[in-house]
């Protein structure tokens, strides 16, 4: 009787240990990524098949914000994302003690100033009002983009984490209080005709490619950073299947795809 029990444990126990080996080996063939918008999707369904061929499943996680894919990251119910410049991702490090890291950036959004009045940034009148985003990071892009155009100056040449309070000359006297969500811009912009946005909502008034583009942000050692990029943990950057990532993201086929596809609204990273 004794005897029995023990190979019936034996035999439970070595049920139980593939049971978990299987798991694990699934887990590991998976890689789970976050998206939030266009085209980041497209891009992994572009990859997927080669993903596949070196023997990964990939996992695509929708989200219609961009908390839930850091925090889910952070927890690590998901091994990456993509939606998210490295300036973004500092503020959530910061603001969440978490150590997620940009590891690829994949491409650059175009970041303009946008007039329905004005052809020249001469044109713009003393005191005239600009919209611009009212979230931290997207205030201090806006502020730089200004001051690329010469609009503002900064005190002690500060360049990152703007403020208005850091504004050193206005010499327009440029009205900078009207600040929306990103979401809203393109509204708001119907009734202010100047506004800092982004082309994705620039899209949603019908504008394309360079109508109404004031002025173009200029890519420079600060403008790098808002790269929308690929993002890991500090934990799983070095692993096989970020590795995987990272390789077909930066191969010639996504390029060619962000060139064709998502030239009006951005320039590739890589």
């Amino acid at each position: 009787m004794k005897k029995a029990l023990i190979f019936i444990l034996v035999v439970a126990l070595g049920l139980s240990a593939s049971g978990c080996s299987n798991e694990v080996v699934t887990d590991n063939n998976e890689i789970n990524v976050g998206v939030s918008f266009y085209p980041m999707k497209d891009i992994l369904l572009l990859i997927e098949e080669d993903l596949r061929a070196d023997g990964y499943d990939l996992k695509i996680h929708e989200f219609t914000d961009y908390q839930a894919p850091n925090n889910l990251l952070n927890t690590k119910e998901i091994d990456a994302n993509m939606i998210q410049h490295d300036y973004f991702l500092q503020s959530f490090n910061n603001a969440n003690n978490s150590s997620l890291v940009t590891i690829q950036p994949i491409y650059h959004a175009i970041f303009a100033l946008y007039s329905k009045d004005y052809s020249s940034l001469d044109e713009i009148p003393n005191g005239s009002s600009i919209t611009l985003p009212d979230d931290s990071t997207n205030l201090s892009r806006a502020l730089y983009l200004l001051g690329q155009a010469g609009l503002l100056t900064f005190k002690d040449s500060k360049t990152i984490g703007l403020t208005v309070d850091d504004i050193e000359s206005n010499p327009k006297n440029l009205v900078l209080s009207d600040r929306v969500p990103l979401t809203s811009l393109a509204q708001r912009y119907k009734e202010t005709n100047l506004a800092t946005m982004y082309p994705t909502y620039a899209r949603s008034l019908e504008l394309v490619g360079d109508e109404q583009r004031l002025y173009v942000e200029n890519q420079d050692g600060v403008t790098e950073g808002y790269a929308i990029s690929l993002v890991s943990r500090e934990d799983n950057k070095d692993s096989e299947k970020i590795k995987a990532l990272i390789k077909h993201i930066t191969s010639d086929k996504v390029r060619a795809f962000l060139i064709d596809n998502y030239s009006w609204a951005s320039k590739p990273a890589f």
